[in-house]
């Protein structure tokens, strides 16, 4: 056995573990920055001190075994350790540093907190950068894990984030009702006043819709949906018409009172969405991490 760990050196571990990504030989060298015949040669010595083949080539991908399958996690996770203790061998500093975040969000979240974000981050951390995915339906343990993605922006209550992430409540967000400049609605809404209109429903996700729908159900009524959008961008042109009604997070709606003709009514009994942070415990101890999230929080202080 002692032989066997001082044939698989750290470079072959790293091999593997971007080979079990990508199941292609030609992309793991592409990331690795390495030619295809030095990941060919590291892929032949994981064979021979494996004893076993460990991907097999198949019409779409190389297909890994049950044995790659089983060292996957435990390699993943050892080379994540390893990447965060060197990471935290130094402090962070945000003055000096040209890291990059990566975060997943939902639409509500890019069109109204990310600008704020960008610039608390122009001014405090001027080197540093922001990348933004849109959230989808997946657990992210996977992405998270591999550093693809250092924190996650999901809803409370939503149940798609892995039980194994670290979640925390973010902040809260009244839901309210967007309707035409000079629609003749009261300030305040009740659920009848909301479902005697056609509404729009906003975003691919859905969740915050989804809240609305279950708060109405519960109230023995339903709203009559005439157009379905995966975003926002379109909200304000189709609510101009002065045909719909639109129940979406105060945090849209604040910008878009401002800036188009459209006017906000609070709903007569509150109606919130929870925003939750996720990120692997592989990450917790991350100094840049504990940086940006203590940031993040700034933001979620000011939106209670």
């Amino acid at each position: 056995m002692d032989n066997l760990y001082q044939r698989l050196d750290l470079n072959l571990l790293r091999v593997f573990d971007v080979l079990m990504h990508h199941r292609n030989v030609t992309r793991t060298a592409e990331q690795l920055s390495l030619s295809q015949s030095t990941v060919s040669h590291a892929l032949a010595r994981l064979r021979q001190a494996l004893d076993d083949p460990l991907f097999v080539m198949t019409r779409k991908e190389m297909r890994p075994t049950q044995r790659a399958q089983a060292l996957a996690a435990p390699v993943r996770q050892a080379l994540a350790l390893l990447e965060q203790g060197v990471r935290q061998s130094a402090m962070f500093d945000p003055a000096a540093s040209s890291r990059t975040f990566r975060l997943a969000v939902p639409s509500s979240i890019e069109h109204g907190v990310v600008p704020q974000l960008v610039e608390l981050l122009h001014h405090r951390a001027p080197g540093c950068r922001l990348a933004i995915s849109e959230l989808v339906h997946s657990d992210y343990e996977d992405s998270l894990a591999r550093g693809e993605l250092d924190l996650v922006v999901g809803f409370a209550g939503a149940g798609h984030l892995s039980a194994r992430l670290l979640s925390q409540a973010w902040f809260d967000n009244p839901m309210v009702c967007l309707s035409a400049r000079g629609s003749g609605l009261a300030a305040v809404l009740t659920p009848a006043e909301l479902v005697a209109w056609s509404h729009v429903s906003t975003s691919t996700w859905g969740h915050n819709q989804t809240l609305v729908e279950q708060w109405l159900k519960e109230k023995g009524l339903a709203r009559h949906i005439a157009v379905w959008v995966p975003s926002f961008e379109a909200l304000p042109k189709l609510l101009a018409t002065g045909r719909y009604l639109a129940v979406v997070p105060e945090l849209i709606a604040r910008d878009f009172c401002h800036y188009y003709p459209l006017q906000s009514h609070a709903l007569d009994e509150p109606l919130y969405s929870t925003y939750v942070l996720a990120q692997h415990p592989l990450t917790e101890f991350d100094p840049a991490l504990i940086w940006f999230r203590q940031l993040l929080g700034e933001v979620g202080e000011g939106r209670r």
